[in-house]
């Protein structure tokens, strides 16, 4: 395999297999054996790509790391689950690194033609399911609302690829899809989703993102009205009293808002956090929520602890002012990576998402992504052969 071809085609591959996962099991049971199969292929092919001179730098994010992960999992009331679910990041981390070491400047072209298809199919067959397969209403909204996820996805990473014409029919399967998945967040989001791409094909000014900006405000301020909100989707607050829990969370503004609460007493209770992957209590209408509490960020706080939720603030904040601003990387390659992350950061809003989620081909994807644009900006003018 050669080193322009590894990245797309391992994302194509872990593509293909997710969705084929959730069809030989819907439940999706054997997502979990099949992302830890995937973090080994990854390390695997990071390993054989890269050259001795490499290995260094990766040690030594690996080691600034493990301070941190060492308290978390001392802190845990499980430690063995945690320092597994730590183990399993660390060496996602050591392979997308080293992967993205290998990387020339043709990646770029064939990452923009490789990854929206490869979305797509996830999206179809979540879609599908979430149609079709799925029995109960719990499981038909978690796969609707993965699937606008993916649909999001796809906009952004479809809005580069190079030929128009797939641009074009790419994109529109994806805005329809995410428009009729039923998630509120996707049409909050929508504009946002786009904003990247047009920055990048039109030169937007800033002056028009803050428009953007203020009207995705207003909207999400409607979505968190109760009065608001009935006039403008034709949904009461009184309609959620015959949703299940899950439900609850998943399509009321309420819901939502409770589950903030709770997570911010949690975090008051033990700032230093409760272990990676370990479940809090979280009762809503008198029903077990496990740890979701539906937003990206407080899962971060709640496991991790507020110090490393601060850094991972502090470096999506960094990242997007190098990605905007610095000129040394090719401004395609910007404008991507500028377009995969707002998905992330955007998903994490509305849904239990983060990048130390491992059971998603886009954790993977926005860890080489950020691993790539570090090391661009490091050697600008290097060839990564």
């Amino acid at each position: 395999m050669s080193s322009t071809s590894l990245a797309p085609r391992y994302f194509q591959i872990f593509a293909l297999g997710y969705a084929g996962s959730l069809i030989i099991d819907p439940s999706g049971n054997l997502l979990p054996y099949f992302s830890v199969f995937m973090i080994m292929y990854g390390l695997l092919a990071g390993f054989s790509s890269a050259s001795g001179n490499q290995f260094p730098s990766v040690i030594i994010i690996v080691v600034a790391i493990l301070p941190i992960a060492a308290l978390n999992c001392l802190i845990s009331s499980d430690p063995t689950a945690t320092t597994l679910k730590w183990f399993l990041w660390l060496v996602a981390l050591m392979g997308m690194t080293l992967m993205s070491f290998r990387c020339k400047a043709k990646l770029d072209e064939q990452m923009f033609k490789t990854i929206a298809p490869a979305f797509l199919i996830i999206w179809a067959v979540l879609a599908f399911k979430g149609n079709a397969v799925a029995e109960s209403s719990r499981d038909k909204a978690a796969s609707l609302h993965l699937s606008a996820f993916y649909a999001n996805l796809v906009i952004a990473s479809g809005m580069f690829i190079p030929q128009k014409f797939w641009r074009f029919i790419v994109v529109s399967i994806a805005v329809v899809g995410g428009l009729t998945s039923g998630s509120r967040a996707t049409f909050l989001f929508l504009p946002l989703v786009f904003a990247p791409g047009l920055i990048y094909y039109y030169r937007v000014r800033l002056s028009s993102i803050v428009l953007i900006a203020v009207i995705v405000g207003a909207l999400f301020f409607i979505m968190n009205n109760e009065t608001l909100q009935s006039l403008t989707f034709g949904r009461k607050g009184g309609d959620t009293q015959n949703f299940d829990s899950l439900e609850l969370a998943q399509k009321s503004a309420g819901g939502r808002a409770e589950l903030r609460e709770i997570g911010v007493d949690y975090i008051k209770k033990q700032p230093w956090g409760y272990g990676y992957g370990q479940s809090i209590d979280i009762l809503l209408e008198g029903k077990s929520m496990g740890n979701n509490l539906h937003n990206g960020y407080l899962n971060v706080a709640t496991q991790m602890g507020v110090h490393v939720f601060l850094v991972y603030i502090g470096l999506f904040i960094w990242l997007i002012y190098k990605l905007v601003t610095d000129t040394s990387v090719p401004r395609a390659s910007r404008f991507f990576t500028l377009s995969i992350i707002n998905c992330v950061l955007l998903r994490a809003v509305s849904e239990s998402f983060s990048l130390f989620d491992l059971g998603h081909p886009a954790s993977f994807l926005s860890i080489f992504l950020i691993s790539l644009f570090i090391i661009r900006l490091r050697n600008p003018h290097k060839q990564f052969v």
